[in-house]
Protein backbone atom coordinates (compact mmCIF):
# COMPACT_ATOMS: atom_id res chain seq x y z
CA UNK A 1 0.00 0.00 0.00
CA UNK A 2 1.39 3.42 -0.89
CA UNK A 3 1.62 6.39 1.42
CA UNK A 4 -0.86 8.54 -0.60
CA UNK A 5 -3.62 5.95 -0.62
CA UNK A 6 -6.24 6.32 2.13
CA UNK A 7 -6.25 3.62 4.77
CA UNK A 8 -8.74 0.83 4.17
CA UNK A 9 -8.99 1.29 0.36
CA UNK A 10 -7.16 -0.79 -2.22
CA UNK A 11 -7.30 0.40 -5.84
CA UNK A 12 -6.12 -2.07 -8.41
CA UNK A 13 -6.97 -1.94 -12.11
CA UNK A 14 -9.60 0.76 -11.63
CA UNK A 15 -11.62 -1.23 -9.06
CA UNK A 16 -12.12 0.30 -5.66
CA UNK A 17 -12.19 -2.17 -2.82
CA UNK A 18 -12.79 -1.48 0.79
CA UNK A 19 -10.74 -3.04 3.51
CA UNK A 20 -13.53 -5.37 4.62
CA UNK A 21 -13.38 -7.48 1.41
CA UNK A 22 -16.72 -6.39 -0.21
CA UNK A 23 -16.67 -5.40 -3.91
CA UNK A 24 -18.33 -2.31 -5.39
CA UNK A 25 -18.12 -3.85 -8.86
CA UNK A 26 -21.79 -4.94 -8.71
CA UNK A 27 -23.01 -1.37 -8.98
CA UNK A 28 -20.51 -0.64 -11.75
CA UNK A 29 -21.56 -3.79 -13.63
CA UNK A 30 -25.24 -2.83 -13.33
CA UNK A 31 -24.50 0.64 -14.70
CA UNK A 32 -22.58 -0.82 -17.64
CA UNK A 33 -25.38 -3.25 -18.51
CA UNK A 34 -27.98 -0.51 -18.17
CA UNK A 35 -25.99 1.80 -20.43
CA UNK A 36 -25.53 -1.01 -22.97
CA UNK A 37 -29.27 -1.74 -23.05
CA UNK A 38 -30.17 1.95 -23.31
CA UNK A 39 -27.65 2.50 -26.13
CA UNK A 40 -28.94 -0.56 -28.00
CA UNK A 41 -32.55 0.56 -27.70
CA UNK A 42 -31.61 4.07 -28.86
CA UNK A 43 -29.82 2.69 -31.92
CA UNK A 44 -32.77 0.49 -32.86
CA UNK A 45 -35.22 3.33 -32.33
CA UNK A 46 -33.12 5.71 -34.43
CA UNK A 47 -32.99 3.22 -37.29
CA UNK A 48 -36.68 2.30 -37.20
CA UNK A 49 -38.80 5.19 -35.99
CA UNK A 50 -36.35 7.96 -36.94
CA UNK A 51 -37.08 7.83 -40.68
CA UNK A 52 -40.80 7.36 -40.04
CA UNK A 53 -40.89 10.48 -37.87
CA UNK A 54 -38.99 12.42 -40.52
CA UNK A 55 -41.39 11.32 -43.28
CA UNK A 56 -44.42 12.19 -41.15
CA UNK A 57 -42.95 15.60 -40.38
CA UNK A 58 -42.35 16.26 -44.08
CA UNK A 59 -45.84 15.05 -45.03
CA UNK A 60 -47.45 17.34 -42.45
CA UNK A 61 -45.51 20.30 -43.84
CA UNK A 62 -46.57 19.38 -47.38
CA UNK A 63 -50.24 19.12 -46.43
CA UNK A 64 -50.12 22.51 -44.72
CA UNK A 65 -48.32 24.05 -47.71
CA UNK A 66 -50.93 22.64 -50.11
CA UNK A 67 -53.79 23.88 -47.92
CA UNK A 68 -52.29 27.38 -47.93
CA UNK A 69 -51.09 27.56 -51.55
CA UNK A 70 -54.13 26.06 -53.27
CA UNK A 71 -56.59 28.85 -52.32
CA UNK A 72 -53.91 31.47 -53.01
CA UNK A 73 -53.35 30.01 -56.50
CA UNK A 74 -57.07 29.86 -57.29
CA UNK A 75 -57.62 33.44 -56.14
CA UNK A 76 -54.56 34.60 -58.09
CA UNK A 77 -55.87 33.05 -61.32
CA UNK A 78 -59.31 34.55 -60.73
CA UNK A 79 -57.68 37.95 -60.23
CA UNK A 80 -55.55 37.58 -63.36
CA UNK A 81 -58.60 36.65 -65.44
CA UNK A 82 -60.60 39.58 -64.03
CA UNK A 83 -57.70 41.97 -64.67
CA UNK A 84 -57.24 40.64 -68.20
CA UNK A 85 -60.99 40.87 -68.85
CA UNK A 86 -60.95 44.47 -67.69
CA UNK A 87 -57.88 45.22 -69.87
CA UNK A 88 -59.14 43.67 -73.14
CA UNK A 89 -62.87 44.25 -72.56
CA UNK A 90 -64.03 40.77 -73.57
CA UNK A 91 -64.20 37.69 -71.32
CA UNK A 92 -63.78 35.18 -74.16
CA UNK A 93 -60.60 36.94 -75.27
CA UNK A 94 -59.06 36.79 -71.78
CA UNK A 95 -59.90 33.07 -71.58
CA UNK A 96 -58.28 32.57 -74.99
CA UNK A 97 -55.13 34.39 -73.90
CA UNK A 98 -54.85 32.41 -70.65
CA UNK A 99 -55.51 29.15 -72.53
CA UNK A 100 -52.85 30.00 -75.10
CA UNK A 101 -50.30 30.73 -72.38
CA UNK A 102 -51.02 27.37 -70.70
CA UNK A 103 -50.88 25.57 -74.05
CA UNK A 104 -47.49 27.10 -74.88
CA UNK A 105 -46.21 26.24 -71.41
CA UNK A 106 -47.41 22.64 -71.88
CA UNK A 107 -45.71 22.38 -75.28
CA UNK A 108 -42.46 23.70 -73.78
CA UNK A 109 -42.58 21.25 -70.87
CA UNK A 110 -43.52 18.36 -73.18
CA UNK A 111 -40.49 19.07 -75.37
CA UNK A 112 -38.20 19.03 -72.28
CA UNK A 113 -39.33 15.60 -71.07
CA UNK A 114 -36.80 12.79 -70.95
CA UNK A 115 -37.01 10.14 -73.61
CA UNK A 116 -37.12 6.60 -72.22
CA UNK A 117 -34.98 4.01 -74.00
CA UNK A 118 -36.96 1.30 -75.75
Amino acid sequence: MSQTEPRGLNTQAGVTRTGNGSDDTGADWADQVTNLVVDSVDKVRDRTTGPILEYSRVSVHLVVAIMVLLPITVLMFAGVIRLLTWAVGRAWLSYTIIGSVFMLLGILLWSKRSKLPI
